[in-house]
């Protein structure tokens, strides 16, 4: 494909986490909400999402790396939690339990569907672990967060972090997911006669 490998570059293995960064193997620990209550310790599920987008403002997690790491003293800078879209494969957005008619997938590729966000393949060698990674999809209903400093601490030892995209790539990401959630919903559509 032409330009490919263009829109990403590699991760880096220290630093900041960035706006636009695909991670995989991210753990999100969540209540079972059937199990809380007031008499006893309620029961934590491990959701496993293979890969996850970053969507928080790169400037507030510069920011809060620097407050983490005492480059700043200002606590207020910090982020509680990272924002994350779930990420999957094109193909198992495309065809999965609510399959896209042949129009639709055509939009979606095009990124003109305005619920579904389309990621071009990753080149190995803008990919941190040197595999690479196939066409990615993102549902904008599939949105979750998971705590700064468990983030950061998943990543010694279970996440990974692959790789991010460049500018206007990460930008246009951030517009349309901005958009999706800002939609006003309508209780009727405008009539033409």
């Amino acid at each position: 494909m032409p330009g490919e490998g263009v829109i990403y570059v590699a991760s880096l293995s220290e630093g900041e986490l960035r706006q636009g960064e695909i991670i995989s193997n991210l753990v999100q620990a969540r209540l079972d909400i059937t199990t809380v209550d007031a008499t006893s310790v309620p029961k934590v599920d491990r959701i496993k999402h293979p890969y996850a987008v970053i969507v928080s403002q790169d400037c507030d997690l510069l920011q809060d790396f620097r407050a983490r790491n005492g480059a700043t003293v200002r606590p207020d800078k910090m982020l509680p939690n990272i924002l994350f879209c779930e990420v999957t494969t094109a193909d198992e957005l495309c065809l999965g339990a609510t399959p896209l008619s042949t129009r639709e997938q055509d939009f979606f590729v095009k990124n003109k569907l305005e619920r579904y966000h389309f990621l071009q393949k990753v080149a190995p060698e803008a990919d941190a672990l040197r595999e690479g990674l196939q066409e990615l999809g993102i549902d904008f209903k599939r949105y979750f967060s998971v705590p700064t400093d468990e983030v950061y601490r998943r990543l010694t030892f279970e996440a990974k972090r692959r790789c991010v995209m460049k500018s206007p790539y990460f930008e246009h990401l951030s517009s349309r997911f901005s958009y999706f959630q800002q939609r006003i919903g309508l209780p009727e559509d405008h009539q033409s006669e």
